[in-house]
């Protein structure tokens, strides 16, 4: 019995022994986890893999909008009177001068004739005043008053010779018929009232309401390109910015910047429709680019990880700016170039340093 006792002693002072070696080598050896994860998982993890872009970042600036004319004009009778004829239809295309629509002159051209012969009458009259004057037979007010009718006369006669004129409406710009006023032969017009509304569809532009971050990416004279989607296709034009207002509206914030362009297809595309514009920033200065979704912030700091052979390769970076899907960075790590790398952007929760990694690139 007492030999048996003793082989237990020694036996669980052994136990004791190995126990307090272990925890003394715990305490004395810390582990990173991280490190002995990534050393001892050889599992692959599936990640996808992008190039590295130098390229810009801010280079363009979409918008939409509505296509107008950049000559659109408003017809609308001067005098009033009886419509003779009416010369033209909604969508009709007009050359500038051509006559539209015509009114009664009978009564315009009687004024005329009356008021032209009163207005010779009075220039002999006036001739007949002056040899008079030069004899001392008349006063100086006499002549006066005498050129001064005959004046209101040559006004009157002026205004009357307009009214003739008027009496025969006209565009005074090329263009396409947007809009007519419902009227008949035999209608009575007044004078102001509106006739037919213009469009130059030869020549287009766009109105953007641009924001202060992308007015500073704007110039005059930017080239911009112009897509208009039909239910079949897809019609691409070129233009540029013609414009930039020179203050926000008071009520969006936003600036006015207009963008010129001509017409590809003036049988098909018209005043109100709907346009996608890009306007290209030439001045924009290039960075290394990577995706948003490449980028991962750990202990305050940012990383991208780059594809090392099979492994992953952790490389703290700066970020410079930021702009839609892309982010410019600049490494931080002494002579690593990011230039001609792939970076991973998926799976990136499960990736460290060092990981394994098979990756899809796109």
């Amino acid at each position: 019995m007492k030999t048996h006792s003793k082989v237990y002693t020694a036996v669980a002072l052994c136990t004791i022994s190995l126990l307090l070696v272990s925890c003394f080598k715990s305490a004395t050896e810390p582990v990173v986890l991280d490190e002995l994860a990534a050393a001892t998982d050889y599992t692959q993890i599936v990640s996808s893999a992008v190039e590295v872009r130098i390229a810009p970042l801010r280079d363009r600036v979409l918008g939409s909008g509505t296509i107008q004319g950049q000559e659109e004009v408003s017809i609308k009778a001067r005098i009033g009177g009886v419509i003779q004829s009416i010369n033209f239809n909604l969508g009709s295309t007009l050359e500038k001068d051509e006559v539209i629509l015509t009114l009664d002159d009978s009564i315009v051209s009687l004024q005329v004739s009356q008021i032209k012969k009163q207005y010779e009458n009075s220039l002999k009259e006036l001739k007949a005043y002056e040899q008079l004057y030069e004899r001392g037979a008349i006063s100086l007010v006499q002549l006066t008053q005498t050129r001064s009718s005959v004046d209101g006369l040559d006004a009157q006669l002026q205004q009357a010779q307009n009214n003739l004129e008027n009496t025969q409406i006209s565009t005074p710009i090329s263009g396409s018929v947007a809009e007519k006023t419902s009227l008949v032969v035999g209608d009575q017009v007044q004078a102001g009232q509106q006739i037919a509304r213009v469009v130059d569809l030869e020549h287009l532009r766009v109105t953007l309401a641009v924001g202060q971050t992308q007015l500073f990416l704007i110039k005059e004279g930017a080239p911009a390109s112009i897509a208009i989607r039909t239910p079949t296709e897809t019609i691409v034009s070129q233009g540029k910015v013609s414009a930039i207002s020179a203050s926000s509206d008071s009520r969006t914030g936003s600036w006015a910047v207009l963008v010129d362009f001509i017409n590809p297809r003036p049988e098909l595309i018209k005043a109100g429709i709907s346009a996608e514009v890009t306007i290209f920033n030439e001045e924009a200065p290039s960075y290394t680019l990577v995706p948003n979704s490449a980028m991962v912030r750990k202990d305050d700091k940012t990383y991208v990880y780059v594809v090392d052979g099979t492994n992953a390769k952790r490389i703290e970076v700066k970020v410079i700016d930021q702009y839609g899907d892309q982010t410019a960075i600049e490494s931080l790590e002494e002579g690593f170039d990011l230039s001609n790398k792939k970076v991973l952007s998926s799976a990136l929760s499960r990736v460290l340093d060092g990981s394994s990694i098979v990756t899809q690139i796109y």
